[in-house]
C-alpha cells in the first residue's frame, strides 16, 4: 500500500474520532456544568522510516490521538431555584458515587426522599465530608458555602480544588475523578457559592457546528481518495487478467 492511500485511511480514521468528540460535545450543549472534550493527533514515525530501511516509502508516520478536557467555566445564569448552586471561581463540589468520591460543577441539586441534597443522578452532595441532610422549609447557602436552615447554620457545602493543570478524568457527563487515586483535593480559595444560579456547558454550539462541518468535509476528501485508489486497483487487476 503506498503512502498516499495509507495517509488517506489514517486521516479518515482521525476525522471519524474527531467527529465523535464534536458530536458528544454538541449533545451536551445544554448539560449543566459539562466540560467539552478535545482531541489532537501527533505523527509517530514507524521504525522503518526512522532507520531509513528499505520500503520506508510505504511505511509513513502513524497518527496517535490525545484527549483533553477544557475546564473553562460555562456561562452562569440566574434560575432562582433554591437548590441550583453555581461556583464563582475555581473548584468543584464533592459528590459520593458508587465509584467513590467524585467532583463536579454541575449544581442543579435537589432533595431526595430522605432529605439528602443530591445531584440530578441521585448522588449525595457532601458538606463537611458527609452527606448534606436538610430538614426545613427555608434554606440558604451563603457565599462561603455555609448552609442555613430556618436561619440556623447546619454545616458548609464542600468546595474543593486540585493543582493545575488538572489531572482529572470523566466518569460521567459532568463528573470527574483524579487519575492519581492518591491525590487529595484541598479547600478551594476565594471561590464563592451562588445560590439560585446554574453554570451551563462550556460548549459553544456555533463553534462546534463549524468544526463539525470542516471535519466532515475533510473526511469526505479522504473517503474519495480511498475510493479512487480502490477503483484504480480494481482496474489494474482487470487489465492484468487480460494479459
Amino acid at each position: 500500500m503506498n503512502s498516499g492511500i495509507y495517509g488517506a485511511i489514517s486521516g479518515n480514521l482521525a476525522m471519524m474520532k474527531q467527529l465523535d468528540v464534536l458530536a458528544n460535545n454538541l449533545a451536551n450543549v445544554n448539560t449543566p456544568g459539562y466540560k467539552k472534550d478535545s482531541i489532537t493527533f501527533e505523527a509517530v514515525m514507524t521504525a522503518s522510516v526512522l532507520q531509513g530501511t528499505e520500503g520506508s516509502a510505504d511505511s509513513p508516520a502513524l497518527a496517535t490521538e490525545s484527549y483533553a478536557i477544557d475546564f473553562s467555566a460555562g456561562v452562569v445564569k440566574v434560575t432562582g431555584n433554591t437548590f441550583d448552586i453555581a461556583l464563582d471561581g475555581d473548584g468543584f463540589f464533592a459528590i459520593n458515587t458508587p465509584q467513590g468520591k467524585a467532583y463536579t460543577r454541575q449544581g442543579n441539586f435537589k432533595l431526595d426522599a430522605n432529605s439528602r441534597l443530591v445531584t440530578s443522578d441521585g448522588y449525595e452532595v457532601l458538606g463537611n465530608g458527609a452527606p448534606i441532610v436538610i430538614n426545613g422549609g427555608s434554606v440558604s447557602f451563603e457565599a462561603k458555602g455555609k448552609i442555613l436552615v430556618e436561619g440556623q447554620e447546619t454545616g458548609t457545602i464542600d468546595v474543593v480544588d486540585f493543582p493545575r493543570p488538572y489531572d482529572l478524568k470523566k466518569i460521567g457527563s459532568a463528573l470527574f475523578m483524579p487519575n492519581d487515586t492518591n491525590e487529595t483535593p484541598q479547600a478551594a480559595r476565594d471561590t464563592l457559592v451562588k445560590q439560585g444560579h446554574l453554570e451551563g456547558s462550556n460548549v459553544n454550539p456555533l463553534e462546534a457546528m463549524v468544526r463539525m462541518i470542516e471535519t466532515t468535509r475533510s473526511s469526505e476528501t479522504c473517503q474519495k481518495m480511498i475510493q479512487n485508489y480502490d477503483q484504480m486497483t480494481g482496474k489494474a487487476v482487470n487489465e492484468l487478467g487480460k494479459v
